[in-house]
């Protein structure tokens, strides 16, 4: 008897433990409006598939309600996989005074290509994120995911590296994001950013391709005539 209450036990803590974690970011939000997912931080050791090569490392100013800083943003193409990743990076500036950044809010990223969020422990940076959210696509079509810094990245600090894996093989500039500060909460403007795009369908470049010869067959009757 006490060898089955103690497995009950166990099981039962277990079961608590795994009603406890966050919801991820490959399942489904609805009916909630959004989903957290909590972030513990990674390392290319424990992660060797996010081993690759920068594609593109862009950093964009910022400056509002007397904050102001840099984001890097970067795009990285997993060298096992040939799928990309993208990584962002806040720095505040010393010279900011009072408030600081409590929260990096991207839309128009898009949902197809997500897998999962996290922040590098093996990279710069001394104030990491504390949780991924997800929004709903049923009220955000476009694809939202916020990463959200509970205590703040403060003034002459700068976050770690955080992420999006995902299974793109191509990307644009088409996605954005906006900041929040720390204590009242004020917003950004928006900035561009880089984002999944969609790869043509081999009949696309088909169709491309027979296009570009009518064309080619119309100018030359042109010249001729």
């Amino acid at each position: 008897m006490r060898f089955t209450l103690s497995a009950l036990t166990l099981g039962v803590s277990l079961l608590l433990a795994q009603a406890a974690q966050a919801v991820s970011l490959t399942e489904p939000v609805s009916p909630a409006l959004f989903a957290d997912t909590s972030l513990n931080g990674t390392t290319a050791a424990a992660r060797p598939e996010l081993a690759g090569t920068v594609l593109e490392d862009v950093i964009t100013p910022f400056s509002f309600s007397g904050v102001t800083g840099t984001v890097q943003n970067r795009v990285v193409r997993e060298t096992g996989t040939g799928t990309l990743d993208f990584y962002w990076k806040v720095d505040v500036d010393a010279s900011t005074t009072g408030l600081g950044v409590s929260a990096f809010r991207l839309a128009d990223f898009g949902y197809a290509n997500l897998k999962d969020a996290d922040w590098r422990i093996d990279g710069l940076g001394n104030r990491a994120p504390d949780v991924a959210r997800l929004f709903n696509a049923a009220s955000y079509p476009t694809g939202d995911v916020n990463f959200l810094f509970f205590n703040g990245i403060a003034p002459g600090s700068q976050s770690a590296f955080f992420f999006l894996h995902t299974g793109a093989t191509a990307y644009d500039s088409t996605a954005k994001f906006d900041l929040l500060t720390t204590g009242p909460q004020n917003l950004s403007g928006s900035f561009s950013t880089f984002a999944p795009s969609a790869v043509p369908e081999p009949s696309t470049y088909g169709l491309l391709a027979g296009g570009l010869l009518v064309m080619g067959g119309v100018l030359r009757r042109r010249r001729s005539a």
